[in-house]
């Protein structure tokens, strides 16, 4: 069965998706990056949103990262439109997908609306960044207002454990609603 992995939270999600290619390409298997929300453009990112293009940097390369460019920027991607996607899947034998952005934060507290994950994700990685423990929540988890708003945690508490753990569940809740029935996994970097 083809991996369809989609990576959530924040702290390193850039950072595993580049390990989790590295490791299928050593296992010579293909990989399609791409996102569904915004994610830095890179050397060699496939911009072109030609479904050949990609097809054929798969076949050749093993490896192809895609996206389409942003509106605006020329520094970001956002994701491939759908039908290109579906149309790529059957020449990648794993598709690795940033799927939740957090703006270089290492926490992050979903809204309502996230993460942003495809119906047919198998697998979803939970990144936790474990380094600001200690600091002051409203300075290191992205959206704190929203948990203080849902949650009430006050801009004077520390990160904790229990916050993560919080904010672990709070996504766990998330994806429940999404209808999300594959394997969950979490990271704590």
């Amino acid at each position: 069965m083809k991996n369809i992995i989609s990576v959530i939270g924040a702290g390193g999600k850039t950072s595993l998706l580049h390990k989790m290619s590295d490791y299928y390409l050593g296992k010579k298997e293909t990989v399609l990056l791409t996102t569904t929300t915004h994610m830095m453009l890179e050397k060699d990112t496939d911009i072109s949103c030609d479904i050949f293009s990609i097809i054929e940097r798969l076949k050749n390369d093993k490896y192809c990262m895609a996206g389409k460019i942003c509106d605006g920027s020329n520094k970001k991607i956002q994701a491939l439109p759908l039908e290109i996607l579906k149309g790529i899947m059957p020449y990648a034998d794993n598709i690795l997908i940033e799927a939740d952005g957090a703006k270089h934060y290492s926490l992050k507290y979903p809204l309502e609306s996230e993460p942003v994950i495809f119906e047919f994700t198998t697998d979803v990685y939970l990144v936790l960044g474990l380094w600001d423990i200690g600091k002051y929540c409203k300075d290191v988890i992205f959206r704190f207002e929203d948990m203080s708003f849902e949650i009430g945690t006050k801009a004077d508490e520390k990160v904790t454990f229990e916050h993560i753990k919080q904010i672990q569940e709070v996504y766990e809740k998330r994806l429940r609603k999404l209808g999300f029935k594959g394997k969950m996994h979490y990271i704590y970097s």
